[in-house]
This record gives structure tokens, sequence and C-alpha cells, in this order.
């Protein structure tokens, strides 16, 4: 079954927070020499065209004069060939794959292949094949970079122009002339029939810039809102007129003159409003937190707070929207014993990783007392939590503390809210 729009706006969320914690971690990684490998792979190129690729690449490298470098870049190329067999159906977005032998300290011959698998964010869109001494990341930054989609609007009596911005992308998709003319006589007609004529004409002009607004805004993913520019009343006429779908009328942000109509004025629209463009998100985020601040000073029972109380009602499904601060520095550890199979969780903050990760090599089983006591998985909270929300549908917001809310978000409740569907016992 398709995935509808809304579903893929929550999964997104989370799925851009696992691609930039992983970025971070992988640009520390780098080679002595060309032995890191990044595969981008389109997810229209079968995998039976890149395992060739990556055969002729082992053919290729068997020339590399160094004993090393050669078996640290076969090693690399065969791992992905290896995990590569294993998969029938590429994503929808395509696959990312960095292999390569990593240093574990700075003497060569200590270096040990480490493979990474990513589900991109957005579509791959260029097949890439990359050996250097580090990993090739631009590329997932770029899709990591804001792809919010604002629709522009410029109505002018003469003209008008309808496109959108998508992060740095610039499109006019359609262009309109109302053939009223500026200027008139009345002749041998009553000035007010003419005038009415006139009204008539620029009526029809606005509803068919609408109908086309409607097919072309209607189904846009990712529409954060709609800003309306031109020159005199124009706008505001058709602002005003009711052919406009309501659901699109709600995203309208602003109206604004400019001296333009037409094509010529969505550039002119675009540098009156860009400040604003950029608040956008910050907006958003504010409405979230005021939402769940409305329900907690209301009483309603239909917030929770707190790491215990959101996952018990996370759990029970009753969470509406899951509300996370980026700024959570938490990690869950699963720690298992391999000979009695008792296990735990520990929720670790950042700073102390490294202590409890040593400190855990020399602990023995509480329960059975065996050396086989140790770390079976660790994620970050907010990839702990996100992935349980997203199992059940709920939505999730992960937000920044640059707003007051986003601030009290952190600092007041931890960093962890929810707004329920229905209320609960804690």
């Amino acid at each position: 079954m398709e995935m509808s729009i809304t579903e893929k706006a929550k999964q997104n969320k989370l799925k851009i927070y696992k691609t930039k914690k992983l970025l971070e971690y992988l640009k520390d990684k780098k080679g002595f020499h060309t032995e890191l490998i990044s595969l981008y792979i389109p997810p229209e190129r079968k995998i039976s065209d890149v395992t060739n690729y990556l055969k002729n690449e082992i053919s290729e490298s068997s020339n590399i004069k160094s004993k090393l470098t050669r078996k640290n870049v076969l090693d690399s190329i065969s791992t992905l060939l290896g995990q590569l067999r294993n998969i029938k159906e590429l994503p929808e977005n395509g696959l990312v794959m960095f292999s390569g032998a990593i240093p574990q300290n700075n003497t060569p011959g200590t270096e040990r292949n480490e493979l990474y698998i990513i589900d991109p964010p957005d579509k791959v869109t260029t097949f890439r094949y990359h050996c250097a001494s580090e990993f090739l990341l631009w590329p997932l930054e770029e899709m990591l970079a804001p792809k919010e989609t604002y629709g522009l609007v410029v109505i002018g009596r003469q003209e008008a122009a309808v496109g959108y911005i998508s992060g740095n992308k610039i499109e006019v998709v359609r262009e309109f002339t109302s053939g009223i003319h500026s200027k008139h006589r009345a002749g041998g007609q009553s000035q007010r029939r003419f005038e009415r004529l006139m009204e008539e004409g620029e009526k029809r002009f606005y509803r068919r810039i609408s109908h086309s607004i409607n097919e072309i805004f209607l189904n846009m993913e990712n529409l954060k809102g709609i800003f309306i520019g031109g020159p005199g009343p124009s706008k505001e006429k058709f602002v005003a007129d009711d052919s406009l779908d309501y659901r699109l009328k709600d995203k309208i942000l602003d109206v604004v003159d400019i001296g333009y109509g037409g094509a010529e004025g969505i550039r002119a629209l675009i540098e009156k409003v860009k400040d604003k463009m950029e608040d956008v998100k910050y907006i958003q985020e504010k409405q979230v937190m005021q939402r769940f601040l409305k329900e907690l000073s209301n009483d309603t029972g239909l917030v929770a707070y707190g790491i215990k109380e959101v996952k018990k009602a996370l759990e029970m499904g009753a969470v509406d929207t899951l509300i996370l601060s980026e700024h959570l520095n938490e990690y869950i550890y699963d720690l298992e014993c391999g000979n009695c199979g008792y296990k735990v969780t520990k929720i670790i903050k950042e700073k102390d990783l490294p202590a409890f990760e040593s400190e855990t090599q020399d602990t023995i089983c509480p329960k059975c007392s065996s050396n086989s006591f140790g770390i079976m998985d660790k994620k970050t909270l907010i990839e702990h939590l996100g992935e349980i929300a997203e199992s059940l549908g709920t939505t999730v917001e992960i937000i920044s503390s640059e707003t007051e809310e986003g601030e009290t978000l952190i600092r007041t409740f931890g960093g962890i809210v929810a707004i329920l569907r229905f209320k609960i016992d804690f």
C-alpha cells in the first residue's frame, strides 16, 4: 500500500534526525589511504548493475601496489557485495552505503572494516562510487538542507504568475494574462455598464488563476505556506474571492506590495518575504508546544511528560503527538546476559558514555555471575521513542530550542512531552 503524504512526513522527521546523527559520527572517520568507499545508488538502478560495477572495481583494485591498501580496498568492496546480495529491492529513495578500513589507532595494520547502510531521507539522483581517505558525505548533507516548499503567487490587473520555491530551486509553473484593458473610454455604453463588465472580467481572471492554484498546490508535498504579492489592489481582490480552496486560504502567510505583476514579480516577491520564510519553521514549532501547554494549563488530562510517563503512554497507543527536543543528549542501552538471558535497560547521558561502556566490559551478570553480560543494542533516546511512535502511527515532532517554547521543553520538561489521544492513569 502506498504511503500517504502525512505518513511520509511523520517518518521523514525521524529519518532526518537519524541521518544527521550518523553524519556527525562519520565526519570523524578517516583512513590512512584511499580505502574508504562511498556508494550512492538511485532507486531505479538495478542491483545487478551495481554488483557488476563493484566486481569490475575488484579487478581494477587488484593492481594497487601497496599490499595493505589493496587488501583493505578489496575487503571493503567485498563487504558491499555481500550486503547487496541480501537486498531484493531498493528502498523508495535508493540506498547509501559506506564501507572502509578505519584505523583503531594511529598505527597502520590496526584498521578494521566498518559498514554503514542508510535509507536516505531524500531520493538519490546520481549513481556514485567514491574511494578516498574519507567518506563522501556532501550528497547526504544536501539532502538534509531545508526542503520546505512555499507557494508564490503574483497578481496584477494585466498579468499573473504562479510558482514555488523549494530549497534553492525557484520555478514559475504558470503565467496568465487577463485581457482587461488598463485604460478605456466608455464610448456609447454607460460608465456603470462598462465598469460592471470590467469587474466581471477581473473575477473570471481571478477564478482562472484560483483553479490552477488549486490544481498545483493541493497535491504538493511539504507545502508550508503561500505568499501573495503584486501591485495595486488586485491581490486583495484575489484573496477575497471565494474560488480559492479553503485549505489553501489557510496557508496564506502574507499578502505584500511589490512593483511588478506576472513572472518578473516572482523574484521580487521572494526578496520581500525571505525573512518570513525563515521564520515559518519557528512558528510551527511554537504552535506545537503552545498546543501542549494549553492542554496542560487547562488540566485536560491529555498530556504526559517525562521518560517513564511518555513511554508508558506510547506503548498503550495513547499518544497523538510525541514532542522531543533535538537537544536531548541521552542514549538508551539494552544489556543482556548470553548465559542466563537476564536483560536490563539503562539510560545514559552522552557525556557519561565512555565511562559507562568501559565499566560495562568488566561487569558480571547480576543474576548468574557469569562474564557473558554486555551491551546488545545502543540508540539515542530520540531514536528509541521515535521508532515506537512511528510503529503506532503517532506524529513525531523534533524541535529546536530557538523559541521560548522550545527552551521550555528542554529546561522544564526534560525534552520529552506528549499530547494524548485519550486519558490514561499513570
